[in-house]
């Protein structure tokens, strides 16, 4: 075998070990973005779910800034078990809290929203997320604890209120399956696209080097 075909073909071993790596990533997290409009939750039940011990603190919490068990949700995302997330909401209505589990976040995610009728959403997380400015959509996100991402989710709404009116009333199970169908419709996958580039641009890069690679080979002599 000549010194030209070894290195290609180690290249595209090489390229191909990368593919194998990054791709079911990569396929799990487009499946993710492009059914995101489609896809929709399901009320998991009338009567409580106990949480896992990681979310306890946090609920505990958003029950001292008032907030009060609406019920529990669930979804099934391509490649992924069921994922469960809790639900709570304040006596005014104009804001509902989803909590989601997460050990890679050292508990959980914390995602606070609110809609107006002609469209608008406001949507702050706790501890990560995406940061989003559009005409109809804004996005944030506070990492400094749960009080601060509601007290700046409340600013946000607020400063709102003059030209989109006052917010939705979200009270019930029901209201928040609504709510999330019309996010899902205007605004599914605005806080998705940078996280799916992240993980899609290494399985592209792995598989444009094994077409090089695999060209290289059968030019090599």
């Amino acid at each position: 075998m000549s010194t030209e075909r070894l290195l290609a073909l180690v290249g595209l071993v090489v390229a191909l070990f990368l593919l194998a790596r990054f791709g079911p990533t990569a396929w799990r997290s487009w499946r993710i973005l492009s059914g995101v409009k489609r896809r929709r939750l399901a009320d998991a039940g009338p009567e409580p779910m106990p949480p896992p011990d990681m979310i306890h603190r946090i609920l505990h919490e958003l029950v001292g800034q008032g907030f009060g068990r609406i019920g529990e949700r669930w979804i099934q995302l391509p490649g992924r078990p069921v994922a469960f997330e809790w639900v709570l909401g304040e006596p005014s209505g104009e804001a509902y809290v989803v909590v989601v589990p997460s050990a890679v976040l050292g508990g959980g995610l914390v995602a606070c929203y609110s809609s107006f009728d002609d469209g608008m959403w406001v949507q702050t997380n706790y501890p990560r997320g995406a940061v989003v400015q559009k005409p109809s959509f804004v996005s944030a996100f506070v990492d400094t604890g749960v009080a601060d991402a509601l007290a700046a989710h409340r600013r946000q709404v607020d400063a709102l209120r003059a030209r989109h009116g006052q917010p939705r009333r979200i009270h019930t199970m029901a209201d928040t399956l609504r709510m999330d169908a019309d996010y899902r419709t205007r605004h599914g996958g605005s806080t998705l696209r940078a996280l799916t580039g992240r993980n899609v641009t290494p399985a592209l890069g792995a598989l444009a080097l094994a077409v090089i690679f695999g060209l290289l080979l059968l030019a090599a002599r």
